[in-house]
């Protein structure tokens, strides 16, 4: 793949085009959970508490870029080599989604809404009788 530039840059846009809605998904996640905090504070934390996470697994990626781990090695079919920066990313991987799956917190803003829209419904329905 590393040797294709063509196929790499497909590879990078269909890895793109999937994981791009990620990030504003996420921004609009916490705005809703921060409510009524400040939705540029918010935003802003996250980006930089990213960029400090990436920052910080450079160095750990780099160290796992020498690991190589043999999987099965007694069960010849099974018999796999992996480098340890897959592992990593499996890791990475693995623990986002185990954490966005069991994320539980109630949504003040759309609960905020909501309220809104019910109290503006009584108004009108006041005002009409």
């Amino acid at each position: 793949l590393g040797n294709e530039p063509v196929l790499l840059v497909l590879a990078l846009l269909g890895l793109g085009l999937a994981c791009g809605p990620i990030q504003p998904i996420n921004a609009e996640l916490a705005v809703d959970v921060t409510y009524p905090s400040d939705e540029t504070a918010v935003e802003s934390v996250q980006q930089v508490g990213g960029n400090l996470v990436s920052a910080l697994m450079v160095p750990v990626a780099e160290w796992a870029l020498n690991q190589d781990y043999e999987f099965f090695r007694n069960i010849r079919p099974l018999d796999m080599d992996i480098r340890g920066d897959v592992l990593l990313l499996f890791t990475v991987a693995a623990v986002t989604i185990v954490y966005y799956n069991t994320f539980d917190a109630p949504l003040r803003r759309t609960m905020a809404d909501a309220a809104s829209e019910e109290e503006n419904e009584s108004t009108v329905i006041d005002a009409v009788s």
